[in-house]
């Protein structure tokens, strides 16, 4: 840790004190393992840090994990005086499972399994002993193991994950396998042994090198598992929000919806919460933004902040997607499909009208059947006839990922950034958003000269006779667009 300060003592957090059976716990376990040395009436080392301990809340009811807050006193800290290139770590996600899943095929099997106590089986060299003290009930200790608490330690653990993962990789050939810190991953297709081979080859090796394993979190051989907090299911071709996830998202939601004002721990906690929904919910991720804004410049966990109109919509449209579609995600393949693929076409006439065109489907009409919509600026009129040709066609184009193909470089910006100061234009990135969650829809915009929109160009035009001459397939008459779609 390469770190030498002044000699200092620090009281434990409040959250220590108040679960001293805990704190006990963990110093008894530590003891009998080797991986804490005490107690001592006076300070081991000269010098000797010692850091708080707390107890944090586990995500199963009942558990708590002690912390050995390394990141105590801000500024001058042993974290601080760690330095950021060894803190920085890359782990797999749940993008890296749905694209083994893909690889692997619908009725894939999976296995996971988890090493036990993580960090603790890591041992500190003993130079940094005088750098992991606390003090507990008058006497001293000092951790002689990765401590829970130290910026360094994901890193440092990371690198041993990752060791496995190449022996598995390399020299037995396990060809389906990802890994995040301790969970580990394995996968292969149906009706083969190679997912079970691979968990009892992983097994044994970590027997051999004295890695202990928690056997209540090893899963044999299945299509339906539990990995990184999300439900995957290899039949469905599905990923899910766990339901208790659910429920308690749901729960904070509507706590949350309909106040004016939250406490700024209620809403880092909800924010938490959606964002872990954000692996699934991807496009939800620009409407987690104005939450997160207004927690910044804000340390006062008790401190009420107003809820102004806009945060309140952002969660009215996860209330509205959580309760209806119940966090389920279809898993994608790897092709972006552009709309030109897709055949659809989309155009805005300034001053005339609108159309867009699926396949043999298109309709074009005229702003002034849209209220309020005909003195709008041109961005919000090329976005228009997006969003309701999604609204409309959503079904048709449901489990893809859509490149929007436009000639308004303002709109390609705002579709891509899902954000944007005008406000109709962000009430119509609104209602993309939620409706390409509605029908599993993954989009983004790419920019292209306005002459390779001909077709829509015409009927945007009301030039009839030069659209279905360019365009024989197309239907005779128009798709009905339904009425509630022609607002803004």
């Amino acid at each position: 840790m390469c770190w030498d300060p002044r000699h200092k003592i620090i009281k434990n957090h409040r959250s220590a004190e108040q679960h001293p059976e805990i704190i006990n716990d963990f110093i008894s376990k530590g003891k009998i393992e080797g991986r804490i040395a005490g107690p001592f009436l006076s300070p081991p080392f000269e010098p000797f840090i010692t850091s708080p301990l707390g107890v944090v809340p586990k995500s199963e009811e009942g558990k708590f994990r002690v912390i050995h807050d390394l990141s105590f006193p801000k500024n001058n800290s042993v974290n601080s005086r760690i330095p950021p290139e060894n803190s920085q770590v890359t782990y797999d996600s749940i993008d890296t499972i749905t694209m083994l899943v893909q690889q692997f095929g619908e009725g894939a099997l999976m296995s996971k399994t988890d090493i036990q106590d993580a960090f603790r089986i890591i041992p500190i060299h003993f130079n940094d002993h005088k750098l992991l003290g606390f003090s507990w009930e008058g006497s001293y200790y000092y951790d002689k193991c990765l401590p829970m608490g130290a910026s360094s330690s994901c890193q440092i653990f990371e690198s041993l994950s990752t060791s496995l993962q190449w022996v598995m990789c390399k020299k037995f050939q396990a060809s389906g396998m990802s890994h995040m810190l301790d969970d580990f991953f394995f996968i292969g297709p149906k009706d083969s042994p190679s997912c079970q081979i691979a968990l009892e080859k992983f097994l044994d090796i970590c027997a051999e090198a004295g890695i202990p394993i928690k056997h209540e979190k090893t899963y044999q051989p299945s299509t339906l598992i539990t990995i990184y907090g999300i439900e995957v299911d290899s039949v469905a071709l599905q990923c899910r929000l766990p339901e208790p996830k659910l429920v308690k998202i749901k729960a904070q939601l509507e706590f949350a919806k309909n106040r004016k004002k939250i406490t700024l721990r209620d809403l880092q906690s909800l924010i938490g919460l959606l964002n872990y929904a954000c692996l699934l919910v991807v496009p939800g991720r620009a409407f987690l933004r104005r939450l997160i804004d207004l927690t910044c410049g804000i340390s006062c966990p008790s401190h009420y902040i107003r809820l102004n109109r806009e945060v309140r919509a952002d969660l009215h449209m996860w209330s509205h997607f959580i309760n209806n579609y119940n966090g389920k995600s279809v898993i994608l393949g790897d092709t972006w499909l552009s709309s030109d693929k897709a055949l659809l076409f989309t155009d805005a006439s300034g001053s005339l009208g609108f159309a867009a065109v699926l396949g043999t489907e298109w309709f074009a009409l005229s702003w002034d059947i849209v209220p309020g919509l005909a003195d709008k600026q041109i961005a919000i009129k090329e976005l228009f006839p997006i969003v309701v040709a999604l609204e409309l066609w959503g079904t048709q184009l449901q489990n893809q990922k859509i490149l929007f193909m436009s000639d308004n470089a303002a709109i390609v910006h705002a579709i891509n950034k899902q954000t944007c100061k005008e406000k109709t234009l962000m009430h119509l990135i609104r209602r993309l958003v939620l409706t390409s969650l509605s029908y599993n829809i993954l989009f983004k915009a790419k920019h292209i000269p306005g002459k390779s929109n001909v077709l829509a160009d015409h009927l945007s035009r009301f030039n009839f006779q030069a659209a279905f001459q360019i365009a024989p397939h197309l239907n005779q008459h128009q798709a009905l667009v339904p009425r509630e779609f022609l607002t803004i």
